[in-house]
């Protein structure tokens, strides 16, 4: 049973791995994964994310060509591989329903399906914290056997805890997870030494990039995110995210909160999973009012303990055994059917690139706020600048492309007699809109469309004389 689900996963996760275009902060890993290791190092002192998958992705792309297919394969099998741990834990939990319930909703999550096809660490994350929970179980089950097994537990715990940790920075909130529950589940309370243990030799094992993450914690808490405070509805929000559509979800809520009123005592076959989601989804929901940490993928590594939640859930239905495996199967027929893997995200960053060479007229500069989004653009215009020798920036103010972090504009040659400005949310960087005033008391705004989803592109023309 689990070789066929796992092999199901890796089938869908390949297919339609294309049908997005590289946007969002996928090209910023690309990117840097083209780039010599010296440089990539030089970055990584200054990023908001571990090395790992970096160094994955440098890996991978010396391999494949640069094709969009090929550079998601990584995170599809991250993804795919997930269902093993997941399957695992839930056997363990209650049996094989509810571990094949489990790994069939987290297949048909729209949410889960997205990132799989993302050029970024999520899935990786996701992959490490099941695996994590599944040590974390296996270990509370093997206490009291000999202790050189219970040593190789604490061995694969420990593997499991610096994936994560080196996959994604959140990966710490599963280490902070863990020991939550190993001081909360009576069954686990007998490996709190064993955990503390396993805790600090992950913590050992991260020092390289300790000084990085205490950096960037540093300044996020001290300057804010980009980050918004979240409305009180949105922990129901992550939850229709996860359940793929608002209806499913109030009749997952209403399947745990079935189970919670039937539940008594203790009971790790809900205690475990119910943790897994609630404590990261209530918990960094009210740390996001202090500092804003709300987001969907910040949140991905809790969306597989919801699957297994609604399969647990599903067991404590009142009736004969076959009534509650009906109650398992009509969860995941509502998961697949509401499951679309073939809808793209709507991103078109090739638009942006098609509307600016249209309106090229003669010397042609081309500004763009905020910096950042120079590295999507440079895809979109030309690929290969991915893997020149210069840097991106350079690379493109050889073609009169300028990225402009601040307020301050490009100085401009006499000779631009057309300027085309991109706005991919300019607002961050500069709230004023300097820039773009400078721009219209200079030159006459001839044109504006929005070219891609939140992306805004004018057009200048020099004023006649």
């Amino acid at each position: 049973m689990l070789p066929a689900l796992v092999a199901f996963n890796l089938v869908l996760k390949l297919s339609w791995t294309g049908v997005n275009e590289l946007s969002g902060d996928e090209p910023f890993t690309v990117y840097w994964a083209q780039r010599p290791l010296v440089e990539l190092f030089r970055m990584l002192r200054t990023e908001n994310n571990p090395p790992l998958y970096f160094l994955i992705m440098h890996g991978w792309s010396t391999w494949v060509p640069l094709d969009l297919a090929w550079l998601r394969v990584p995170s599809a099998l991250f993804s795919a591989l997930t269902a093993w741990p997941l399957f695992l834990l839930g056997r363990r939990l209650g049996g094989t329903t509810l571990a094949v319930t489990a790994v069939l909703l987290y297949t048909f999550s729209q949410h889960n399906y997205a990132f799989a096809h993302e050029v970024r660490g999520y899935s990786l994350l996701v992959l490490a914290c099941t695996w994590c929970m599944w040590e974390l179980l296996r270990l509370g089950h093997e206490s009291e056997r000999h202790p050189a097994v219970r040593a190789i537990s604490i061995r694969w715990l420990v593997a499991a805890n610096v994936l994560a940790t080196w996959a994604h920075y959140f990966g710490w909130l599963v280490v902070g997870l863990e020991l939550i529950l190993v001081f909360s589940m009576p069954l686990l309370r007998p490996i709190r030494v064993k955990m503390m243990a396993a805790a600090s030799i992950t913590l050992l094992c991260s020092i390289p990039w300790m000084g990085v993450l205490l950096s960037r914690a540093g300044t996020s808490l001290s300057q804010g995110t980009w980050l918004g405070t979240p409305g009180w509805e949105e922990p129901y929000n992550m939850v229709v995210r996860w359940a793929n559509a608002p209806v499913v979800a109030v009749l997952f809520l209403a399947l745990i909160a079935l189970a919670m009123a039937r539940r008594r005592g203790p009971d790790p076959q809900l205690g475990m999973p119910l943790a897994w989601t609630a404590v990261p989804l209530l918990g960094m929901f009210l740390v996001s009012f202090q500092y804003p940490v709300y987001l969907d993928r910040y949140l991905l590594f809790a969306s597989t303990g919801f699957y297994l939640l609604v399969a647990a859930a599903a067991g404590f239905v009142p009736g004969p055994r076959l009534v509650r495996q009906l109650v398992s199967a009509a969860c995941v027929i509502a998961m697949a059917v509401t499951f679309k893997p073939w809808a793209g995200n709507g991103h078109r960053p090739s638009r942006v690139a098609a509307q600016v060479e249209a309106w090229r007229e003669g010397p042609t500069a081309v500004i763009i706020q905020p910096a950042w989004y120079h590295i999507t653009y440079g895809w979109a215009l030309d690929p290969t600048l991915y893997t020149g020798v210069a840097p991106m920036d350079l690379a493109l103010r050889e073609r009169l492309v300028f990225p402009v972090m601040g307020n301050e504009p490009p100085v401009l040659d006499s000779t631009i007699a057309t300027v085309v400005h991109i706005d991919a949310w300019m607002s961050l960087t500069d709230p004023e809109h300097a820039v773009l005033q400078e721009l219209r008391s200079r030159f006459v705004q001839v044109d504006s469309v929005e070219a891609d989803r939140k992306i805004l592109v004018r057009h200048f023309r020099k004023p006649p004389g």
